[in-house]
């Protein structure tokens, strides 16, 4: 079951459940940042209501990731 757990700046927690639903995953890049968004496909929920989530991380340190994670295999 895909979900998203993060935690804020006050320290509380917040998360989304995707639960069985359709996903719709992009992922865009500039030269400084790499941005993530994940999108349920829930067409019966109100649009205030719909479940996604946004990450926008430092494109050096997607990079890192990216270069540890192929280096493991």
């Amino acid at each position: 079951m895909p979900h998203v757990i993060i935690r804020g700046e006050n320290g509380r927690r917040h998360e989304v459940d995707f639960g069985d639903a359709e996903l719709t995953v992009s992922l865009h890049a500039s030269a400084e940042t790499v941005e993530i968004a994940i999108d349920a496909d829930d067409p019966d929920r109100p649009s205030h209501k719909r479940r996604f989530a946004l990450v926008n991380i430092p494109r050096h340190l997607f990079s890192k990731a990216m270069a540890d994670l192929a280096r493991k295999r």
